[in-house]
């Protein structure tokens, strides 16, 4: 039987489940005559795993400074954990991580110092599940962190981070360098977090093949705007490859073309794509097609969608 107190802290911890992880609104930025991030509205539970996507300069890096008070915002809002990103102090640090690409770390230091260094700040480190990743990992203790590989240093940065327990994991291109093996156990015990632990986590990412099996939702951004903000599986269910076989795109009904987006040819069948498939779309879509031509509804993978002309990146 749990103590009043002990009632007490579950009855918080119950409540912060309820509340977004990350609450940014009307979030933007200027750098003189150049809007980086522009009235950017999101809401991130605990337990989601959000694939931020974007081409360069559309505004991810700058968003995430924002959230950690590297940059302070020109308008709008940013909340993590229901604490004011300008507000952030140590204390909240032990609850929010983050991970970037080729992030600094102590040169000079071995492996086992760094970790063991990083183990007495945070009260809440798990220090069985730090052994179990610099053994998956095979992180070699007692090299100095300067003789590292990219790789290596990215597999520190996550075992000296992940251990902290964290509420909240900010990762900028956590799959830069790794070896394939590694990226999949990265992405299981993301996963595995988010699951057991309520951990929310925001990736920023290129390599959209790993994210893919992580993540449960999807937001995109465009010059600085949001432009999709959605569960991953609907937005990979309603992309969908048509192709029409047997007929040249000048022979295409006029209602047919007008709905389908990107044209391609490839051992003559004129390929289509659509960003709204449903099954009644799909039946209507065969209704406008004369007899005995011949149409196919496939779904795609997230990169093939990214690189298609259905979203701009």
């Amino acid at each position: 039987m749990l103590s009043p107190n002990e009632e007490l802290e579950r009855e918080m911890e119950m409540e912060l489940e309820q509340r977004p992880a990350v609450r940014l609104s009307n979030l933007s930025k200027h750098f003189r005559n150049v809007t980086a991030v522009d009235r950017l509205s999101l809401d991130v539970m605990p337990g989601d795993v959000l694939a931020l996507i974007g081409a360069n300069g559309s505004g991810k890096s700058t968003t995430f400074r924002l959230m950690l008070n590297i940059y302070r915002a020109s308008a709008g809002e940013s909340l993590l954990l229901q604490v004011p990103s300008s507000k952030l102090n140590g204390s909240d640090f032990e609850r929010v991580c983050y991970i970037s690409e080729g992030q600094k770390q102590p040169l000079w230091m071995r492996v086992e110092y760094f970790l063991a260094y990083c183990s007495k700040m945070y009260p809440n480190w798990d220090q069985a599940l730090c052994d179990r990743l610099v053994e998956s990992f095979g992180l070699p203790m007692r090299q100095t962190i300067k003789h590292l590989s990219r790789g290596q240093k990215m597999k520190l940065a996550v075992a000296s981070t992940l251990p902290c327990r964290p509420k909240l994991l900010l990762l900028d291109e956590p799959f830069s360098g790794l070896d394939v093996e590694t990226r999949a156990q990265l992405g299981k015990l993301l996963k595995k977090l988010s699951r057991d632990d309520g951990l929310a986590t925001i990736i920023t990412t290129h390599d959209v093949e790993e994210v893919e099996p992580v993540a449960n939702r999807i937001a995109i951004l465009h010059e600085g705007r949001l432009i999709v903000d959605e569960a991953l599986d609907s937005f990979i269910d309603r992309h969908r490859r048509i192709s029409i076989d047997g007929l040249l795109p000048d022979n295409y009904p006029a209602d047919l073309s007008g709905r389908l987006i990107g044209v391609d040819s490839l051992d003559g069948d004129h390929e289509y794509m659509t960003d709204k498939y449903s099954e009644e779309f799909g039946n209507e879509l065969e209704s406008l097609l004369p007899e005995g031509i011949q149409l196919s509804a496939e779904k795609m993978t997230l990169r093939e969608i990214l690189t298609g002309k259905a979203v701009k990146l």
